[in-house]
């Protein structure tokens, strides 16, 4: 199949604007973010995934490699979402039937990194030879293009299926917020350690006033059961710490699918998080980041992980990407 590259597809996506003022200055270059004015804030663009009625296509998924976008991509309708493996994790595919279908992410139990040394025996966490930590992933990822300093709100349905094993190390994110090459700035992650295999946390990272780095922090911690469909909405407004400036905030909605048409606040409360200076992140510094979906986890020899999806929005306003109450 031909791929299409993701930068002329994302260009085309419908841009809606949250406010009159928008960013001018080049994050490209910027050596510290940039805090918006009072009452400014940027485009949102907006993004879906795994929308019933849409045709859903997983491009390439024999190419799918830990170069993202190399294959395993995911097209669907004007959307295009990066596809990326590493180590056990597998190609994102299309399960279901064509009346229930979900976006699947599963590693492979085995899967052996060759010459794997064990790093933590207490953790389970493993390395290569050059002590590097070894991960799985099996992800799709938006483009570097949602903003900071504005509310960006995702809506999603998750279900963690049952043979799910307990996770070691630092848990198994399905969702993440990159801003650089980094470590993520916040997400969603199964909870590791033994019988929490179905509870996801929600986190974030930054670096804090009088502190090097919070690291991990987990906000709050929700049960998904088993084979059960959940749907959250989660409203990220990303801003660094910087001296003075106003913190940013996180809030997080929940329902049990066909449990209840009643939705949950689990939280809100203002926090930093994302990286304000250059020095956190490798290669290019942003004042933007991507979301990536699926799986990404520590290495575990011998564990079965998967992750399902449906119904993934981003966009402007909670109205807009709430995957219930659509009619």
């Amino acid at each position: 199949m031909t791929q299409i590259s993701a930068p002329g597809r994302l260009a085309r996506r419908t841009m809606v604007l949250t406010a009159a003022v928008i960013l001018s200055a080049s994050v490209a270059v910027a050596a510290v973010t940039n805090p918006l004015p009072a009452g400014a804030a940027e485009p949102v663009r907006s993004y879906a995934a795994g929308i019933a009625g849409e045709t859903w296509t997983i491009e390439d998924p024999e190419d799918c490699s830990a170069e993202i976008g190399a294959g395993g991509n995911l097209r669907e309708g004007e959307d295009f979402f990066q596809g990326k493996c590493q180590g056990a994790g597998e190609a994102p595919r299309i399960t279901g039937t064509s009346e229930a279908r979900a976006l699947t992410f599963r590693t492979d139990k085995d899967f052996r990194y060759p010459g794997a040394i064990i790093e933590d025996p207490a953790k389970n966490t493993w390395q290569d030879a050059a002590g590097n930590t070894l991960r799985d992933r099996s992800e799709l990822a938006t483009g570097w293009d949602l903003p900071f300093h504005t509310d960006v709100w995702v809506g999603f349905d998750v279900r963690i299926p049952a043979g799910v094993d307990d996770v070691t190390g630092s848990g198994a994110y399905v969702l993440q917020l990159w801003q650089c090459t980094a470590n993520p700035i916040g997400g969603v992650r199964i909870q590791s350690g033994a019988g929490n295999g179905h509870n996801l946390q929600f986190v974030r990272r930054g670096e804090e006033p009088g502190m090097e780095l919070e690291y991990n922090k987990a906000m709050a911690t929700k049960s998904v059961g088993t084979d059960e469909w959940h749907s959250f909405v989660i409203k990220y407004n990303v801003e660094p710490y910087h001296e003075g400036a106003p913190k940013g905030r996180i809030a997080v909605w929940h329902r049990r699918v066909g449990a209840t048409t009643v939705e949950t606040k689990l939280f809100e409360r203002e926090e930093y998080f994302g990286y304000a200076t250059r020095s956190r992140c490798t290669g290019e510094f942003r004042n933007e980041f991507k979301i990536k979906f699926g799986l990404y986890k520590d290495y575990q020899p011998g564990a079965t992980f998967r992750s399902d999806f449906r119904d993934l929005r981003i966009g402007a306003s909670k109205a807009a990407v709430q995957p219930y109450n659509r009619g």
